[in-house]
């Protein structure tokens, strides 16, 4: 029996900057090209710019600021340190110039290159402002500066090598390492409230909780030849968890009662920008929010009132508290032994030019993990981002290149390259939660849980590139999309994805259980598979009545009905007789690689218009809104 293939009025468009005059119907599946269909007018989605800061500009620091200078080998902290030629020694240094000079002007400290200081520190204590900031970085000539962290497993749960507890604070150019501690730079403030203009720029953070002892670096070394154990052990606690890792913004602590009497933290414009991250035992760069409880999320300290989702009274802790104005932009993670990137319980966030490779590099059973991804966001920006090698070992879960998570809703997907993920390219993933609701006055809404789904709606994927995920003994493993739950309108619009020759009967979209998705628009993609006979769309068909509309499939083969499986006339303009190829590179690595996989042929003569699409190629080239498939206008 054929599936309907019906044309949904699209809630998820209307919440973007464009024009729509109408849809196409496409709903007799007997209908072909030549067929007489309502003109479609195209509308243009704009990207909105990612928030900025100012630099602090060479007149505001040497007329408003204090700077004082520190250099391991040649210092004395008997010295000053008001200049480099009688700076001081060492990190312990630092408390004394903040307790001393804090309330009486900016400060500013620099670190000597060539520098190699043993110890962690903690930036506290001193008054800043956004036009003021407090600011720690490097000077001279030579390697970075190098924070080595003290910590052991007695302290394993808070002995953090860098630690910022203001706001209005800026790291520059510093390499932290301790492979006994368990985190890098690490963000948690002294007392409840709004911390504001955060950056971490230029840092290179590496060889955290990491027991390292084999004989070839870990960019050398495949997992399924190391012992994960051996390099984060169990000793007193968990040492391998979300809470651990290369860069970390928190806002509670292990210890409930504690957090919830200190109140709701959270963070607004922060920026986490082109550091490198290598060899963590968890996550490379983390924003983790436990103040955003909410249906499908399953934890979290406050008190969630779904009659009201954006009540916020931080004096009781009734309500959501999100953080915002989240960028973390330019980044480079390897080998992060769980996730490489991201970015949880936030509103608006910028994910941007970003690199992911080898994550969930240290895999464990009960522990899903992935490249680059998002988690109970809200208005979020996934550009120019490349993920790739994301490992499926040791138990783990996932290994996607990309997932847009749980609760998850506005997230535009743009630009992207996933590709050689063992776990696929793209999740998309929701879920069900228990917990007790709550009334803005913080009695309890009902004295049982209630059972709620995460919002996960109007979310978007285009003009991205996917090439060759899947691992060759799991088919299932996808090669463009997995879906695990229910994720409501969702729109996946001039993508390229290359599938792999040596996995048999590989799905290029795989439904994981049997919760029903609605409203999945694809229109305008490129499958193509370079093996003769690819096998069918979907593993199991648990998205109800997706519109496939126009898509290139080349060596796909037809699915079963019988099975639910996608039957190629679903797609009532499939494109199945285009004469095209792709030249591969030798290297696929760095996202410029990603620009080279444009079809051989011009295809824009199959192209049907889109009711909304992005003005810009995926080379940046300005397509006139005319219509194209793939990633790229030729």
């Amino acid at each position: 029996m054929k599936k309907s293939l019906l044309l949904f009025p699209l809630l998820a468009l209307s919440l973007v900057s464009c024009t729509t005059t109408g849809f196409f119907n496409s709903s007799d599946t007997e209908s072909t090209t030549e067929s007489i269909e309502p003109e479609v007018e195209t509308g243009v989605y704009n990207i909105p710019s990612a928030p900025t800061y100012e630099d602090i500009s060479e007149d505001v620091i040497n007329n408003i600021y204090r700077t004082f200078y520190i250099d391991s080998l040649f210092g004395n902290d008997s010295n000053t340190g008001l200049d480099p030629i009688t700076p001081k020694k060492t990190l312990s240094s630092v408390e004394t110039i903040i307790s001393t000079y804090a309330d009486f002007s900016p400060i500013r400290i620099l670190l000597k290159r060539g520098s190699y200081f043993y110890g962690n520190l903690i930036l506290t204590g001193y008054t800043s402002s956004e036009e003021y900031p407090f600011i720690l970085d490097a000077y001279g000539e030579g390697d970075m500066p190098v924070i080595h962290g003290d910590g052991d497993d007695s302290t394993v749960t808070t002995n953090a090598i860098l630690w910022i507890r203001e706001e209005n604070t800026r790291v520059y150019n510093i390499e932290i390492t301790g492979p006994a501690c368990t985190r890098g730079i690490y963000v948690l403030p002294r007392k409840s409230g709004v911390y504001k203009n955060i950056v971490i720029k230029g840092c290179y953070v590496h060889d955290v909780n990491w027991n390292w002892e084999y004989p070839l670096s870990p960019n050398e070394t495949h997992p399924k030849d190391i012992n994960p154990e051996n390099v984060t052990p169990t000793n007193r606690v968990l040492r391998y968890r979300r809470l651990y890792g290369g860069i970390e913004f928190f806002n509670g602590t292990i210890d409930v009662e504690a957090s919830i009497k200190a109140g709701p933290i959270t963070y607004d414009h922060v920026f986490v920008e082109n550091n490198r991250i290598e060899n963590v035992s968890h996550i490379g760069i983390n924003f983790y929010n436990y103040w955003v409880n909410r249906g499908g999320i399953g934890y979290g300290y406050n008190k969630y009132v779904p009659e009201n989702p954006d009540y916020q009274n931080f004096e009781t802790g009734v309500g959501y508290f999100p953080y915002t104005n989240v960028v973390v932009k330019d980044n480079f993670t390897l080998c992060t032994g769980g996730d490489g990137i991201v970015v949880d319980g936030t509103d608006g966030a910028w994910i941007v030019g970003n690199t992911s490779y080898k994550a969930s590099y240290l895999g464990k059973g009960g522990y899903f993990n992935a490249g680059i991804w998002v988690h109970n966001v809200r208005g979020g920006y996934m550009l120019y981002n490349e993920a790739a090698y994301t490992y499926l070992q040791h138990g783990a879960g996932d290994g996607e290149g990309f997932d847009i998570d749980i609760a998850c809703e506005d997230i535009h997907f743009y630009y992207n390259y996933a590709h050689h993920n063992e776990g696929g390219g793209l999740l998309l993933c929701n879920n069900t939660s228990s917990l007790f609701t709550y009334n803005i006055d913080g009695t309890l809404a009902n004295t049982s849980k209630q059972s709620l789904l995460g919002i996960w709606k109007n979310n978007y994927c285009r003009n991205n590139v996917f090439a060759f995920n899947g691992i060759e003994t799991n088919s299932h493993r996808s090669a463009f999309i997995t879906l695990a739950r229910q994720c409501d309108d969702f729109v996946a619009e001039n993508n390229t994805v290359l599938v792999r020759g040596d996995i048999e009967k590989q799905h290029i979209i795989n439904c994981e259980d049997s919760k029903v998705s609605r409203n999945h628009i694809y229109r305008n993609n490129i499958f193509y598979s370079y093996a003769e006979e690819a096998k069918p769309i979907f593993a199991n068909y648990t998205i109800l009545d997706p519109v496939f509309e126009g898509n290139l499939y080349h060596n796909i083969q037809d699915g079963n009905e019988i099975q639910s499986e996608l039957v190629l006339s679903d797609d009532a303009y499939a494109i199945l007789d285009a004469q095209l190829d792709f030249t591969l590179p030798n290297d696929y690595d760095g996202y410029d690689v990603s620009k080279t996989f444009v079809p051989s042929t011009s295809l824009l003569e199959y192209a049907r218009k889109l009711p909304v699409q992005l003005q810009y190629d995926y080379l940046g080239v300005d397509t006139g809104l005319l219509p194209y498939l793939g990633a790229f206008y030729k």
